[in-house]
């Protein structure tokens, strides 16, 4: 058998050809689980079953052509948005002394949907069925070009947005806008459309920021979008002046800041984590503390690294692919991992607020490994799925 017959046939089992990808999910995976069975033995076993789990996900949606998976965009959004609404509602019940079957609250944070010893965080599902969602609306309309045309997408980023803060999730919410605004300037939205609106939210933070806060003139009679301990984390990482202040209200962020700092240049070596063991969430939301203190800043640079291969092969998968649908999901599937890894690790270092929110690929839990691995798997798919179109360029940006 030649080679080309070899490649030919690699393709058709639905193998990869695209490396860097594969070996950056590796690299980060490999030091999360690392990373989490230092702190918890029992949770890196698990974590292993659910690397098992994800990567049969990544071989499902690499396999079957995203074409195929597109179909079922709308059934796929729409059946994330109940499980979220579902929650929600649980929320509401449990609230009153009603709690619904199987909702699951954590930290204050009503999230998640038990089926036995395992839970599903129907957030992270909508991840991805947005991004397909969205990449199918766009691939061959114009509409979107103009003011009034944006209005569909916006609500389709919105309803989740909306319902993700109700449980309240504020760090999962963070994550749509800055997708939705990638995909859209891919595809061609005007530039000037893309800033009216962000203006427009400027001057509605205010507003949002005291809706509902007591003794304020009108806007106490609105709903509460800010809690009240999420106003404290920010006012505490404002206060610079008042270190006490800051390391009494963002302890988490203070203590993972101590952790990794331990570690210096070369670490402390796998497993010895005495620093680590204090951060709250040590090997979920703050994981990036545990791979500084055993790894040191070697370590921190490796999984660096790995993100910023893993982005740049994303993002030239997009720009190789003359196919709207294929480079939208693209775009959108680097977007949706680079807005939620850069939130998570300035976290970690304290350049922004606590927001809960997982380190893709490398934080402990089943629903956020399973629906990082289904974006690689979407896109391996698209790199190696890339049609000839014929048709005229459907996109402003070459």
């Amino acid at each position: 058998m030649n080679k080309t017959a070899v490649k030919k046939t690699w393709q058709q089992l639905g193998i990869a050809t695209n490396w860097p990808v594969l070996v950056a999910v590796a690299v980060l995976s490999a030091m999360g689980i690392i990373s989490i069975y230092a702190a918890a033995p029992g949770d890196g076993i698990k974590q292993l079953i659910f690397l098992g789990v994800a990567t049969v996900c990544l071989a499902l949606f690499q396999a079957v052509n995203y074409q195929k998976i597109g179909r079922v965009a709308w059934p796929f959004y729409v059946v994330s948005l109940l499980l979220i609404l579902y929650t929600v509602v649980g929320n509401m019940a449990q609230a009153h002394g009603h709690p619904l079957p199987g909702v699951h609250t954590t930290h204050g944070v009503c999230a998640w949907i038990n089926f036995g010893p395992f839970s599903l965080e129907p957030a992270e599902l909508m991840k991805i069925a947005f991004v397909l969602l969205l990449a199918r609306f766009l691939r061959f309309r114009s509409n979107y070009r103009t003011l009034r045309g944006l209005f569909l997408p916006f609500l389709l980023a919105l309803v989740p947005l909306v319902l993700i803060l109700k449980q309240p999730d504020l760090g999962m919410a963070m994550i749509f806008l800055p997708v939705l605004f990638s995909m859209l300037f891919v595809a061609g939205a005007k530039v000037k459309h893309l800033g009216l609106i962000v203006g427009v939210g400027l001057l509605l933070a205010p507003v949002i920021w005291f809706s509902g806060v007591k003794h304020v003139p009108v806007l106490q009679h609105f709903p509460e979008v800010i809690k009240k301990y999420q106003r404290e984390r920010l006012q505490a990482f404002l206060d610079a002046d008042n270190p006490a202040e800051r390391q009494r209200k963002a302890y988490q962020t203070y203590r993972a800041m101590v952790a990794f700092a331990s570690g210096s240049l070369s670490g402390k070596g796998f497993g010895n984590i005495p620093v680590g063991q204090s951060v709250p969430e040590s090997h979920n939301d703050m994981i990036f503390a545990l791979i500084g203190e055993q790894f040191g800043f070697f370590g921190a640079a490796v999984l660096l690294g790995a993100y910023l291969v893993l982005f740049a092969a994303g993002i030239e998968i997009s720009a190789a692919t003359r196919e709207p649908f294929g480079r939208l999901i693209a775009i959108g599937i680097v977007a949706m991992l680079a807005t939620q890894t850069s939130i998570n690790l300035m976290v970690c270092t304290g350049l922004m607020p606590v927001t809960g929110i997982t380190l893709p690929f490398v934080s402990y839990g089943g629903s956020s490994m399973v629906a990082s691995f289904m974006a690689a798997g979407l896109l391996l798919n698209v790199g190696q799925n890339r049609p000839l179109v014929m048709a005229r360029e459907s996109f402003e940006f070459g």
